[in-house]
This record gives structure tokens, C-alpha cells and sequence, in this order.
């Protein structure tokens, strides 16, 4: 399936790079930033972290080429703590080195008896443990720094840099690029996490999760390919469960529940809270993408001017991230009647008591994205790739903005 349909037009006009991305994990680095001067880099391995003393254990966790759920889930196994008692500020991209802090509530005792040992695996990795007052919520951080390798692309050194050196030139210029949500918000492999949103906010609770488990994409394994069309086929868990792979954790964690108590909700509130979230905040993403892509499109192209239903929030021009919460007026409510009649959803749909309870009273989302300290680091010989360039760039971005949104607008 194409995904094109997810992502919104690039907006910059001078030519791309036509290079390579996250050919390995260690080509996209990504550091958190809690404030605008500390910032977790995954390179470096001690931190001191802000705070003042208390009962939440506070530690970073780098990971590499693992999503952030799966490393999670990890941690609560190995630890033999509650996965709803980790929290995050936010998500970090799957393949990447990345760090970012974690608080974990109720271990103090367990901590000072030695029974939370640091985790050093070659995919997951505890640093800097300590005791902070306040737990870690979704949102507390002020964004992240990206350090990222283009690989593969064609034109020699000297072309690259004239052709980076434009590219930064004309988005400094711009002042901002389209803030979009990005490919990882839906599902990189399979962009799925916007249906299954779907589906839940519809009430239908059953078929969210036969997307979830059973939708296929030929990108995946042979092996999860059998299991997803199985489970497609014939809605039996006792079956899939013989021949799914083992790495599918998520998917085993929901058909256990389905076989052991034939209950579909029981089987989606087996999940923890952050990730159930995850597919009406998908679906949201979705439908703001659209809203941006006319907007920009037929409205107006000026992301400083607010038309007819957008708000000014923080000095900055904001559209709706739709929920049961939001008021639409004007353009605004114009643009989202067309979408919604589309998608044959309505406001209505978003007042269920599940979707509130996961999230779904919407709020409002910048419609531009500043890119801050945007730079070329290196310009070289790729060693990966034979009569290749790899150019090396560094950024920084507030929180819920994406890198590759920003690198979609070099590369192209």
C-alpha cells in the first residue's frame, strides 16, 4: 500500500540531494532535549538530571534500533515493575540511536536493596539512575537534536555542499516548513496506527484489532506475513499463536488475552496506556495532515497569517488537532466538514467514552515548524557506499515535530 496519501507536500523549490537515510541505526542520533540547555546525548552515557529529591526513580534509557514500546516492555520484565508504572515524554524513532528520560514510581526499596540492576544490552541500555519529586509525563521536554548521515547520493563533495548550503539557505529564508506529522507516526512498515484509530473511534473495537494483528504488508518477514493472514482469515488466536514469531510481542500480548478470555476490549486495555493512545492520536495526526495539505494548498500559504477559525497561541499560528473538545468556525470548520464527510466520521464520534479516555478531545497544533541550529557537520567519501557522498547534518526541533519531515524537504 502507498502511504503518500499520509504525508503533506514539501514546500522548499531548490534541489534535493537524493540521498539515503538511516542506512544504519547510528546514522540517526537522536538526543533529547529536556530545556534548551541539557540535552541527552546518547554518545555520552553519564548525565545529571534536573529535579529536586523525591519517589520517582528517574533514569535515561538509550536504545538502538528498538522501538520505544518494545525497549519499555523490556525494562518491565527485566526490572519485574508494572509497564504502566514507566512513563516518557515522548516516543523516539525506531531505527536510531536515541536517548531520553524515564521515571518509574514505587521502587525506592527496591532500588536501595540492590534489585534494579542497570540494564546493559546491546539494544537497550540504563543510565544515571536517581530520585526526582515529579513523575515524567507525555509533553515534558522541550524537543530533541538530531545529528543525522545522508548516505548514497550521487553528486561529488563540492556539489553536495553547494547544493545543502542552498537548500539551508532557502528554509531559513522560508522561516518554516509545513508542520506535518511525519511516516513513524503511522507506521513506518506498516502504516497502520491511523486505521486502528479509525476503528476506535468508530466503536469497533474487533475489527482496530484484526488491523492491528492481521493487516499486511510484503515488506514484513515471511513469517509475519503468514501469521497476519491467518489471523485475517480465520480470527482464531489459538492458531496464530503456534506460528507467530516471537518478536511480535505486542501481537502475542493481545492474542493470549483473546484465547484465554475471547474478549476484544479486554484483550486492546491489555496494552499499556501510552501505547493504546497511540491510535487516536494517529488518527488525529491524519486528519490534521489533510487539513494542512489544503490549507497550505487552496487557502493560503502564509503560515504567519491565520485564516478564518485558527487561533494564535504562543505568537504562533494553530489549527485543530480534532477531538470532542474542539470548536471549528469559519475556513476551519469548512476545511474539516470536507474531510469528515470523506472519512464518514463525525465530531459526534469523538464524545464516546473510550475515545476521551485515550485522548480524544483534541487541542491545537502549530501549522508551522521553525528548524533550529540547522548545519552541515561533514561532507565526505561514504564509506558504506562505494564512489558515494555522505553529508552529515545536525538540527534541533521542538517537541512533536519531526526530523524526517525536515529531511524530506533536503533530500527530494
Amino acid at each position: 500500500m502507498n502511504s503518500d496519501y499520509l504525508l503533506v507536500p514539501t514546500i522548499t523549490r531548490k534541489e534535493g540531494i537524493n540521498g539515503k537515510i538511516k542506512q544504519r541505526s547510528e546514522d540517526f542520533i537522536v538526543s533529547e532535549k529536556i530545556d534548551e540547555t541539557n540535552t541527552l546525548d546518547p554518545r555520552i552515557g553519564t548525565y545529571k538530571l534536573p529535579g529536586k529529591k523525591g519517589l520517582f526513580l528517574h533514569f535515561v534509557l538509550i536504545k538502538d534500533n528498538i522501538d520505544t514500546s518494545a525497549a519499555l516492555d523490556w525494562i518491565a520484565n527485566l526490572w519485574k515493575v508494572q509497564r504502566n508504572d514507566l512513563s516518557i515524554a515522548g516516543t523516539k524513532d525506531k531505527r536510531a540511536f536515541t536517548a531520553q528520560r524515564v521515571s518509574l514510581w514505587g521502587v525506592k526499596k527496591k532500588y536501595e536493596e540492590g534489585k534494579l540492576k542497570e540494564i546493559n544490552l546491546p539494544k537497550i541500555k540504563t543510565k544515571s539512575p536517581c530520585f526526582r519529586i515529579n513523575e515524567i509525563r507525555l509533553g515534558d521536554l522541550w524537543g530533541n537534536a538530531f545529528h543525522i548521515s545522508i548516505r548514497d547520493i550521487l553528486t561529488d563533495l563540492t556539489q553536495t555542499k553547494i547544493k545543502l548550503e542552498d537548500k539551508i539557505s532557502e528554509i531559513s529564508d522560508l522561516g518554516h516548513l509545513l508542520n506535518s506529522f511525519g511516516q513513524q507516526r503511522f507506521g513506518t512498515i506498516r502504516p497502520i496506527t491511523h486505521l486502528v484509530g479509525e476503528k476506535l473511534i468508530l466503536g469497533d473495537i474487533k475489527e482496530a484489532l484484526r488491523i492491528y494483528i492481521g493487516k499486511c504488508f510484503e515488506s514484513e518477514s515471511q513469517e509475519a506475513l503468514e501469521a497476519r493472514r491467518l489471523y485475517w482469515e480465520t480470527d482464531n488466536p489459538q492458531e496464530v499463536l503456534r506460528i507467530i514469531p516471537e518478536q511480535m510481542h505486542i501481537e502475542r500480548k493481545m492474542l493470549r488475552e483473546l484465547q484465554n478470555h475471547k474478549n476484544h476490549k479486554q484483550a486492546f486495555f491489555s496494552l499499556p496506556l501510552q501505547f493504546q493512545k497511540l491510535f487516536i492520536h494517529a488518527y488525529q495526526s491524519y486528519i490534521f495532515n489533510k487539513y494542512l495539505k489544503i490549507r497550505y494548498e487552496e487557502y493560503s500559504k502564509n503560515l504567519s497569517e491565520p485564516i478564518d477559525g485558527e487561533k494564535v497561541v504562543n505568537n504562533t499560528v494553530s489549527a485543530p488537532l480534532i477531538g470532542s473538545k474542539t470548536e471549528l468556525s469559519g475556513q476551519t470548520e469548512e476545511i474539516h466538514s470536507k474531510i469528515l464527510k470523506h472519512e464518514e466520521v463525525s465530531i459526534q464520534d469523538f464524545n464516546k467514552p473510550l475515545v476521551m479516555k485515550l485522548g480524544g478531545r483534541g487541542s491545537y497544533r502549530a501549522l508551522g515548524m521553525k528548524v533550529y541550529n540547522l548545519k552541515i557537520d561533514e561532507i565526505s567519501e561514504d564509506e558504506m557506499n562505494t564512489g558515494k557522498t555522505k553529508a552529515i547534518l545536525s538540527f534541533e526541533l521542538r517537541k512533536g515535530s519531526y526530523a524526517t519531515e525536515v529531511l524530506k524537504e533536503i533530500i527530494r
